[in-house]
């Protein structure tokens, strides 16, 4: 399945500078918001690839002119992945769903992509509602980012495109952004680019924000445990397995 109609205000010939990549699957709650805000800018294209929505996602994102709409089977690596193929950017953001960002963020990925010497960055994080433990939560992400170079998905990553596929684009499993982030340190200081990116904190207010911060320090201890002592996550990622692939 794939929907093609250009991203908003693409009418200058010639490739975008940014690519927007948004994996979804059943996010009809996210779009509405999600692509509402994203202005429209002749350097800018947006592609949303869906992992096999059952809701009215399609029906929903159908409604915004200019967004391309891919179909691949679900698995964020993969849905990043196939994206990024089929993109045209010098810039590549990968975007959840429940993230939101807007004219000013836009600025910043342009002012980056000036710069020769960028090749990855995320965006500092913040958490909504603006609620007192999740300001908290929100500093200590940030701290992370800021001493450990350790930003997650839900922070819009941003690679150069030469970069992204050298490197074979994500791993097909998770944790896909966190291992990609592992690979970008090797080649690359990962900046954290202003202003913070506002994502929604269900996940905190569905599970208890102890457990879910709990979770996400051993979801990354696990993690490089299995780096330290297992062959289990090669230097490159799978992006040769996408049907098609190609850089």
């Amino acid at each position: 399945m794939k929907s093609c109609k250009g991203a908003p205000g693409r009418a200058a010939a010639g490739p975008p500078l940014i690519s927007i990549i948004i994996p979804i699957l059943n996010e009809k709650e996210n779009l509405k918001e999600l692509l509402g805000g994203l202005p429209a800018a002749p350097d800018v294209e947006i592609l949303l690839v869906d992992g096999g929505s059952t809701d009215s996602t399609l029906e929903e994102a159908a409604l915004f002119p200019g967004v391309q709409i891919f179909g691949s089977s679900p698995g964020r690596g993969l849905q990043m992945n196939t994206g990024a193929l089929a993109s045209g950017g010098e810039i590549l953001v990968f975007l959840h769903a429940d993230t939101r960002m807007g004219a000013a963020h836009l600025e910043a990925l342009r002012r980056e992509a000036a710069d020769p010497s960028f090749g990855a960055g995320a965006f500092a994080f913040a958490l909504t509602p603006d609620l007192p433990a999740l300001r908290f939560i929100t500093r200590g992400v940030n701290l992370r980012c800021r001493v450990f170079g350790l930003p997650y998905g839900d922070q819009a990553l941003t690679v150069r495109r030469s970069l992204f596929f050298r490197l074979g684009g994500y791993a097909h499993r998770r944790p896909e952004d966190l291992d990609l982030v592992l690979r970008l340190r090797k080649h690359t200081r990962l900046r954290l680019l202003k202003p913070p990116l506002s994502t929604s904190a269900r996940r905190w207010l569905e599970q208890g924000y102890f457990r879910t911060t709990m979770n996400n320090w051993l979801f990354l201890v696990r993690h490089l445990a299995e780096r330290i002592f297992t062959r289990r996550w090669p230097e490159k990622g799978d992006m040769e397995k996408v049907v098609g692939g190609g850089g």
